[in-house]
C-alpha cells in the first residue's frame, strides 16, 4: 500500500511545488506563496526519500541505513509546522500572522532537534527497507520515544490545521479558498486516523503485546497517504482558483483577440509587409501563438496601427463622408460610429494604395477623436476589436462575389 500511494503523492506535491515556483517574484511579498511552496517542497522530499530505492540508496551511500527515515520524519515534521504559516497569512492581520509563524515555526524547529537527538541513541541496524524498519525496532524504547515524538506532532498539527480550515472556511468570502480548506481539513482529519492506529501499535509495543494485523497497516497508510491527497489537493484549489484559472482565462481571451484581429492584419500584411516587428514570419490566423500571448497581442496591435499611419495619404473626404451618413443611418453613435467609418477608411484606403490614388488634401480617421481615451494597452485592444469587427463585417459581401 506505501509504495502504491506514495508515488502518486509525490506525483502531486512536485506539481504543485513546481505551480507555485513559477510566480517567482510574488514571493518576496506573498508570505503565505512561500510558505505554501515550503509545504509541497517538503512533502515531496519526504516521500521520495521513502521510497524503497531511494531508501537503499542513501544508506548505502551514508552508510546509515536508517537515515532515510530521519530525513522522511524531519520533512513531513517541517511541512506540518508550515501548513499553520500558510493559514496564519490568508486569515489572520499581519502582526497575528507573524506571531502565529513564527510560534509554529519554533515548535517543528524543536521537534526536528528531538528526532535528530533520538535518531543518534538509535542502536545501529543492517539494510532495512521502509516497510520493516518499524516492525523491527517498535519494541526498542529509544525508538518507541522517537515514534512517540514523531506521531504526537505529527497529529497535533494535524488536529490543529482540520481546527484552523474549519474556522477560516467560514470567515472567507473566497469561494476557491473556502473549498480548498474544507478539502485540506477533510485530508488532515483522515490522517488522524494514521496517528490513531500507530500510537495504538506503539501502546500495545510497550506493554509488549503483538504487533497490528497486516490489514491494519495497511489501513494506517491509506489514511496518512489518502489524507495527504487530499491536503495537496486542497491547498492547490486557492491557488489554482485565484491564480492559475484567471491566468488561463487571461490567455484564453488573448487568444480569441489574437485570432479576431487576424483578418484586418491580414490585409494590412499583404499591402504593407514592412508593418511585420518580425519580417518573413507566415501572416496566420490558424497558427497563433502558445507563449508570450499578451506580448504577441501586442505586437499586433502596434503593426495594425502602423499600417494605419502607412495608409493616412490615401484617405479621401468623401469616403469618410459618405460612410458617416450611412451607418448614422443605421443607428451607430459615438465609438461604434467612429470604428465603422474608420473599418470603411481602411477599405477604401487599401483599394486607393493598390491603384496608386492619393487625394490632395488627406482625411482624418474617424478614430483619431478618441485616442486621447485610450490611456492604456487594453483600451487600445478593445477599440481595434471594434474596428476589426467592422473591417470583417464590410468585406463579407465581397467575399460572397
Amino acid at each position: 500500500m506505501q509504495q502504491l500511494l506514495h508515488p502518486l503523492c509525490l506525483t502531486l506535491a512536485v506539481t504543485g511545488f513546481s505551480l507555485l515556483l513559477r510566480p517567482a517574484r510574488r514571493h518576496r511579498r506573498d508570505t503565505a506563496l512561500t510558505a505554501l511552496a515550503g509545504v509541497y517542497g517538503f512533502c515531496a522530499l519526504s516521500f521520495l526519500v521513502s521510497l524503497e530505492p531511494t531508501w537503499i540508496h542513501l544508506g548505502e551511500v551514508t552508510n546509515s541505513h536508517s537515515i532515510a527515515l530521519l530525513a522522511s520524519f524531519a520533512c513531513v515534521i517541517a511541512q506540518i509546522s508550515l501548513q499553520p504559516v500558510v493559514l496564519a497569512w490568508w486569515i489572520l492581520p499581519p502582526d497575528a500572522a507573524r506571531r502565529a509563524a513564527r510560534t509554529s515555526l519554533l515548535a517543528g524547529a524543536a521537534v526536528i532537534a528531538g528526532l535528530v537527538l533520538l535518531f543518534v541513541l538509535l542502536p545501529a541496524t543492517g539494510p532495512t527497507t521502509p516497510q520493516t524498519f518499524t516492525a523491527r525496532h517498535l519494541g526498542v524504547g529509544v525508538y518507541q520515544a522517537y515514534l512517540g515524538l514523531y506521531i504526537s506532532a505529527y497529529g497535533a498539527g494535524q488536529a490543529l490545521l482540520v481546527v484552523g480550515c474549519l474556522r477560516a472556511a467560514r470567515r472567507t468570502d473566497e469561494v476557491w479558498v473556502a473549498r480548498g480548506l474544507r478539502i485540506v481539513g477533510a485530508g488532515a482529519l483522515l490522517t488522524l486516523g494514521y496517528c490513531a492506529i500507530r500510537l495504538t501499535a506503539l501502546l500495545a509495543a510497550v506493554r509488549g503485546d503483538a504487533g497490528i494485523p497486516a490489514a491494519v497497516e495497511h489501513l494506517a497508510w491509506a489514511c496518512a497517504d489518502g489524507g495527504t491527497l487530499l491536503v495537496l489537493t486542497g491547498f492547490l484549489v486557492p491557488a489554482l482558483g485565484v491564480h492559475l484559472v484567471p491566468g488561463v482565462r487571461g490567455w484564453l481571451r488573448a487568444q480569441q483577440q489574437y485570432r479576431r484581429l487576424g483578418p484586418l492584419w491580414e490585409v494590412m500584411h499583404r499591402s504593407i509587409p514592412a508593418i511585420a516587428l518580425q519580417p518573413g514570419r507566415r501572416p496566420t490566423r490558424v497558427n497563433l501563438p502558445v507563449w508570450d500571448v499578451s506580448w504577441q497581442l501586442y505586437r499586433r496591435c502596434v503593426e495594425i496601427r502602423d499600417g494605419q499611419w502607412a495608409l493616412a495619404v490615401h484617405l479621401e473626404p468623401a469616403v469618410r463622408e459618405a460612410s458617416g451618413t450611412r451607418h448614422c443611418g443605421h443607428g451607430l453613435r459615438d465609438g461604434e460610429l467612429a470604428a465603422a467609418i474608420t473599418a470603411d477608411q481602411l477599405h477604401a484606403a487599401l483599394a486607393a494604395r493598390h491603384g496608386g490614388r492619393r487625394p490632395a488634401v488627406p482625411a482624418e480617421y474617424a478614430d483619431s477623436v478618441r485616442h486621447p481615451d485610450l490611456r492604456t494597452p487594453e483600451d487600445d485592444v478593445r477599440e481595434l476589436l471594434r474596428i476589426a469587427a467592422h473591417f470583417t463585417a464590410a468585406a463579407q459581401p465581397s467575399h460572397r462575389h
